[in-house]
């Protein structure tokens, strides 16, 4: 793979707009069930996701940044509600037109099993939706630089045998359901001066270790600075979490920020692992690099 040349920024903020819990000492930011985070630089800012609601995410869009910002660039990190849920608030809120950076089966539907039932869990508008309230799709699976400093994976490798999709998750296929592969699930990453690579992930449905890997493999092996999103072990068995325990050591990353998907278990055992490197990630954090 040729490596990209990713334009490192002097300083960057990572803001977490959505997530299941809420920083203790936040004033008015709410909560709900889903990840979003402003990533900011000198050269621009760039909205990861969107939540569940746009009344969550305009909400605390508004506590953190405060007055009517308008976002002119989203990457999605996958097709499910959670992370789909405030698109179209977005896109409505302005400017005229708003760059949408996703994979094409992001908008395939998609469904879980959840006990016993088959119930859709996929993003909740059409292209059509989007493009008519002024979105401009930006669709790939390969990976892409957003105005130079940022990354988006595209459909990520899976370089080990311990992170495999979840069999409850399905995705419709040319009128059929499917065990979904996740091939759209995708992370970000940026080079700050002096630190090296933030990876911010969705829910790492490919797996953190995968996403990790191979963000070093695209970057030549640059050695990654911190690890922020979910990391979608809340029902990992205790042989991945060793497994990714391990690896995460040998990544030895400077900062771990477990949120949304990661489960109680994993959060405490990385805090147990790693120690004050670990920083529980809750809407209202913000992290500057």
């Amino acid at each position: 793979m040729k490596t990209l040349d990713l334009q490192e920024v002097s300083h960057a903020k990572v803001q977490i707009l959505s997530d299941n819990s809420v920083l203790a000492s936040s004033k008015n930011i709410l909560g709900e069930h889903g990840f979003s985070a402003l990533i900011t630089s000198e050269r621009g800012e760039v909205l990861f996701d969107t939540g569940q609601t746009g009344r969550v995410l305009i909400n605390n869009l508004n506590v953190v940044k405060g007055g009517e910002i308008k976002i002119g660039s989203v990457v999605l990190s996958h097709g499910h509600y959670d992370h789909t849920g405030g698109l179209l608030t977005i896109v409505r809120r302005g400017p005229d037109k708003c760059e949408i950076y996703a994979h094409p089966m992001a908008f395939y539907r998609r469904f879980k099993k959840i006990r016993g039932e088959i119930k859709e869990i996929g993003m909740p508008f059409s292209k059509t939706e989007l493009e008519d309230a002024g979105a401009v799709l930006r669709l790939s699976s390969e990976v892409r630089l957003i105005k130079g400093w940022l990354l988006t994976t595209g459909t990520i490798e899976r370089s080990n045998n311990f992170e495999r999709p979840e069999s409850e998750f399905y995705i419709e296929v040319d009128g059929r359901l499917e065990v979904d592969p996740f091939l759209d699930d995708q992370a970000i990453a940026f080079n700050v001066k002096g630190k090296g690579t933030v990876v911010v992930t969705g829910c790492a449905h490919s797996g953190v270790v995968n996403t990790l890997e191979y963000v070093k493999k695209i970057l030549g092996g640059e050695e990654v600075y911190a690890v922020i999103g979910g990391f979608h072990l809340n029902d990992a068995s205790q042989e991945k979490l060793n497994k990714t325990v391990d690896a995460l050591r040998a990544a030895n990353p400077r900062m771990i920020v477990p949120c949304h998907c990661t489960g109680r278990d994993a959060v405490y055992l990385l805090r147990e692992e790693f120690g004050s490197a670990v920083i529980y990630g809750d809407a209202g954090l913000t992290l500057e690099f």
